[in-house]
């Protein structure tokens, strides 16, 4: 009762006042739809500090640990099941995994695939067709087996549907094509236009942010192997060289989608499970469409999608979430890590800049560890953030945590680790928490262990074939 007390005062105390509706419409909370006790912070002044002077840009994505080069039959001959397309774990790390999911959850066995039961491996079979928009391999087509990916590149195109100037169409027509006007609309106006087509397609949230050079430092030197510029030019376009944005694409478009709870806090095995390979299945069509949307409207949309930029440096500036220990994924205050990526294109059509937030996230990783403590390879930083470039392929100039992605296999333990994942259970201690780490860090310590000891966190992969969960699995009430 001391401590409900406590964070209620404090909470009471610094909840945000609008004096009128001017100022209830300048706050981006207008479109962000963000709980009461999330703060918003300047422009360009997120939570995690920034020294934008020394802040570098990065050549490329970040370098991943190289795939396995033993087929999955192999590996089973071998003892060590695991090695299916799609995962990144050497028969080393299998091992420690298949120990440690052994002695978290006992009876739980790797299978013939490394990820569990039948049931969940089949799941995650099927879930991975046309991961990340790739088109498929060979796959049954009227009787005969075609290799779609191979005709496609035959013919000129790419490994993957998502491109960097959309879709583009023959069947989508342009009010120019007719010379009609095209829709315009103010700032605020076009971006929740994007927030209803997001919210249709499936996505959740969506921010913005004008582009200048601090910005644009977020964004890789080059992308696919092509050098990313920005040039004075009316189209977009994409050489053997370089991926041209024009200059006046330069809002940043952001959206979030949201990524199964349930069956996220329910993975086990060598790799990630269904929960995130059918979000990669799903989302890049939906971006393709948004981009497409946004053609259609007579507007430019370019994007490199999943990779040329630090999608989730740039949710730190757009109020998607903020910079955590885990440091890959962003804490977002309604759902945690259990989101699938913050998905980035740029526009020319004017869109109101959303403010950076803060919801206590970044100190309160400083005392929590949990995700660190819980990763069976010790790859996440424990420890206080720090401004040095402390992990390979990583940046200086900024005061946070780096993850050594060069030796990560990419398991499922530590985004269903994060004591900000519980939501939407009715349960009003977990809303206490969050309005109380908002505010003060006092009761942090005190937060992180009550997690711990109540064990929110991960759960045996095999229950979840017994819950009734939501469509999609996503609980769209909060």
């Amino acid at each position: 009762l001391g401590l409900a007390g406590a964070g209620i005062g404090a909470v009471s105390a610094a909840a945000p006042v609008f004096h009128d509706v001017d100022e209830l419409t300048a706050s981006s909370g207008g479109v962000q739809k963000l709980p009461w006790w999330v703060k918003e912070r300047e422009f360009k002044d997120p939570s995690v500090p920034i020294d934008w002077q020394n802040l570098p840009k990065m050549e490329g994505t970040f370098p991943y640990q190289a795939r396995p080069t033993l087929s999955a039959q192999e590996r089973y001959a071998m003892g060590i099941p695991g090695g299916s397309s799609g995962t990144w774990a050497s028969p080393e790390q299998a091992q420690v995994l298949f120990d440690y999911m052994k002695k978290e959850f006992p009876g739980w066995e790797p299978g013939y695939a490394g990820l569990g039961d039948n049931r969940t491996t089949a799941l995650f079979m099927a879930t991975k067709f046309m991961r990340m928009g790739m088109w498929p391999g060979e796959i049954n087509m009227g009787g005969n087996r075609v290799n779609v990916m191979q005709a496609i590149l035959k013919a000129g195109g790419t490994a993957t549907f998502p491109s960097f100037m959309g879709l583009r169409s023959s069947e989508t027509l342009r009010p120019q094509d007719f010379g009609v006007p095209r829709w315009e609309g103010t700032p605020e106006e076009n971006l929740l236009t994007l927030r209803q087509v997001v919210r249709f397609l499936g996505g959740c949230d969506v921010g913005a942010q004008e582009m200048d050079s601090d910005v644009f430092k977020l964004f890789h030197e080059q992308s696919g192997g092509k050098q990313l510029v920005i040039e004075n030019v009316d189209e977009a376009a994409e050489t053997p060289t370089k991926l041209v944005i024009p200059a006046k694409a330069k809002y940043i478009l952001q959206w979030t989608a949201r990524q199964p709870y349930e069956s996220t806090r329910r993975q086990a095995g060598e790799y990630e499970d269904a929960a995130v390979y059918y979000s990669y299945q799903r989302f890049p069509f939906v971006g393709a469409i948004i981009q497409e949307f946004i053609h259609a409207l007579g507007y430019t949309a370019v994007s490199t999608h999943m990779m040329g930029y630090h999608t989730n440096a740039i949710a730190t500036l757009t109020g998607m979430g903020e910079h955590c220990r885990m440091s890959s994924p962003t804490l977002v205050p309604k759902y945690g890590t259990t989101n699938r990526a913050m998905w980035v294109m740029m526009t020319d059509m004017p869109l109101m800049s959303t403010k950076p937030i803060d919801f206590g996230v970044y100190d309160f990783c400083k005392t929590c560890g949990i995700c660190a403590d819980s990763c069976p390879f010790g790859l996440i930083e424990k420890g206080d953030p720090s401004w040095e470039a402390t992990q390979p392929g990583t940046r200086p100039g900024f005061n946070g945590w780096r993850t050594n992605t060069t030796t990560c296999p990419h398991c499922p333990v530590c985004q269903s680790s994060c004591p900000f994942n519980t939501n939407g259970d009715g349960s009003s201690i977990h809303d206490l928490v969050r309005n109380t780490v908002s505010v003060t860090p006092v009761f942090n310590s005190f937060f992180a262990n009550m997690e711990k000891t109540m064990g929110y966190g991960r759960k045996d992969s095999r229950d979840w074939w017994n819950i009734d969960d939501y469509t999609y699995g996503i609980n769209t009430s909060y």
